[in-house]
């Protein structure tokens, strides 16, 4: 919903009027204070202040009845500074039964929901250069619990083993149903597989109590097949057959344990007792090189900087993607010194461009956890300064949402340290949370960077879009600079340019160049433009 700055109601989108069942053509024009008495804090005075707001909401449907969520409020401005519309996200607390993907015995997501959001943590696993973990759940000889009780009994059990299991995982992990007395759990950011073993026990243990069905207690079991991405499946489909096949292989074993897929057992061990000692080898022989993906100013059309990305140039395995290594790397701690050659390599590459006359160009650097916790970080980064010449002003430190918001205070210290070194600070996959809200206009930073989950559907989910709008809203209203990654075709960024986004990258312009044809597209089209 959007309201201008007397709270009148400008604009609703179709789920809007599904979900309250006001037509836009009579909705329109009326005051918000119709649908619910506006909620304490969101006056208009602290909306300018505080640019944002999130809080639980009531809103009086057309039917009269209430309809219970969460609302993020987002103001932006005009030209001028002066306030021209709120941009309020609505999430129903009863979604689970308005969007009718959801399991009605467990009122877990389906298997449907669950491959959607499996096939997306794919796409940000190869992203982010982490692990996913699927364990496929079946309980033991279920059919007997319904034979003896019933299948009213035996649903109701269900819900109650799923209450238990969701109170074991972590709030980024996902459960769900995948019908009958079948679950499957993702496991998201695995250090390495055999973290999954810890998580399926725990589950194992969950059951161990029983439970109480018409004053007999019940204790059950689980066979659990475990897969690993990347390793034991592409694509979503894949993936969960990788698992699949593994619970099957318990349950011919007789139940009651668990099961990884063969591949990924195998590539667990190469991974954990050679990997580390080839990274080593790797830095010494100069195997690992960086390719640059072009930042292009979405007004001029230049190129005006680049995301420095690692790769690994393999004597006897050719060129390794980073999602096959990074996750190693933090694990062992390899990513420090791994990153400290990324960051002098990025600023020495840079400098040499701008005394080839190719000036102003800045250079993206990713920050790890591992490595905004190293205390030696502020020295890293000046001795890469000053050992390449690079002007500070040409390089820009990337840190993920999530590693931000690990110790507020301490952070907002160290990034003002850093800050004052000249460097720019961008918060990557920025939309991905929403704890930074509260913090975004206290850290000292200079851009924010859109996740590429929410440019995928831009033009296709209006949910998606309203987000990023917000997003760039809330950037602008911070005097915030905005870029969108991942952006593929003419359509996205058309879209992004007319809603005044700063900068975008994608394949689009161009995947991420080696150094020679980076330089070379560089000059092409900066000379174009």
């Amino acid at each position: 919903m959007v309201t201008d700055h007397a709270h009148r109601i400008i604009r609703v989108n179709p789920a809007f009027t599904t979900l309250t069942g006001y037509s836009a053509e009579r909705i329109t024009g009326s005051l918000a204070s119709e649908l619910y008495l506006l909620p304490e804090g969101m006056e208009r005075e602290v909306l300018k202040k505080e640019a944002v707001w999130s809080g639980n909401v009531s809103i009086k449907k057309e039917n009269g009845e209430i309809l219970q969520g969460l609302q993020t409020t987002v103001s932006t401005t005009v030209e001028d500074g002066g306030l021209a519309r709120y941009i309020h996200i609505i999430k129903p607390a009863d979604a689970a039964t308005q969007e009718g993907s959801y399991d009605q015995n467990t009122n877990l997501p389906d298997r449907n929901m669950f491959q959607h959001i499996l096939a997306q943590e794919q796409e940000n696993a190869k992203r982010k250069h982490f692990q996913l973990g699927v364990l496929y759940i079946d309980i033991d000889h279920f059919k007997v619990i319904n034979d003896s009780f019933g299948y009213l009994k035996g649903n109701l059990l269900l819900g109650q083993v799923a209450e238990r299991f969701k109170a074991l995982l972590r709030g980024n992990d996902l459960i769900a149903s995948l019908g009958g007395n079948r679950f499957v759990v993702l496991l998201t950011g695995l250090a390495h597989p055999e973290d999954a073993t810890i998580v399926t026990l725990k589950l194992m243990q969950a059951l161990e109590s029983g439970f109480c069905i018409d004053n007999h207690e019940v204790v059950m079991t689980i066979s659990t097949g475990i897969a690993i991405f990347p390793g034991d499946g592409d694509d979503s489909e894949a993936l969960l057959q990788s698992a699949e096949q593994s619970m099957y292989s318990v349950k011919a074993d007789g139940g009651n344990n668990y099961q990884f897929f063969k591949a990924s057992t195998q590539s667990s061990a190469i991974n954990r007792l050679n990997m580390e000692s080839e990274m080593r080898k790797a830095i010494e022989r100069g195997e690992f090189v960086l390719h640059y993906q072009p930042q292009i100013n979405a007004t001029s059309g230049h190129v005006v900087g680049m995301e420095a990305l690692i790769r690994w140039q393999h004597p006897e395995r050719g060129m390794i993607p980073p999602y096959h290594f990074i996750s190693v790397a933090e694990e062992t701690g390899m990513i420090v010194p791994i990153g400290e050659w990324v960051m002098y390599e990025a600023c020495r590459q840079n400098k040499a461009w701008h005394d080839a006359g190719l000036a102003e160009l800045k250079v993206a650097v990713n920050l790890s956890a591992r490595q905004f916790s190293d205390r030696k970080l502020l020295d890293k980064v000046r001795h890469a300064l000053k050992q390449s010449g690079l002007n500070p002003a040409f390089l820009e430190l990337e840190i993920t949402e999530s590693v931000i918001m690990k110790d507020i205070e301490a952070t907002i210290a160290l990034l003002e340290e850093i800050a004052s070194m000249g460097l720019s600070l961008a918060i990557d996959d920025f939309g991905t949370g929403y704890s930074s809200l509260n913090y975004l206009k206290r850290f000292p930073i200079d851009k924010l960077k859109i996740d590429k989950s929410f440019i995928d559907d831009v033009i296709s989910s209006e949910d998606d879009g309203k987000i990023v709008e917000a997003i760039i809203g809330l950037s602008h209203n911070l005097k915030l600079n905005v870029i969108c990654e991942g952006v593929e075709d003419a359509e996205q960024f058309a879209w992004l340019q007319e809603r005044q986004c700063n900068e975008i990258q994608g394949y689009y312009f161009s995947k991420p160049l080696p150094a020679d044809e980076f330089e070379a597209f560089v000059r092409s089209r900066n000379a174009i433009f």
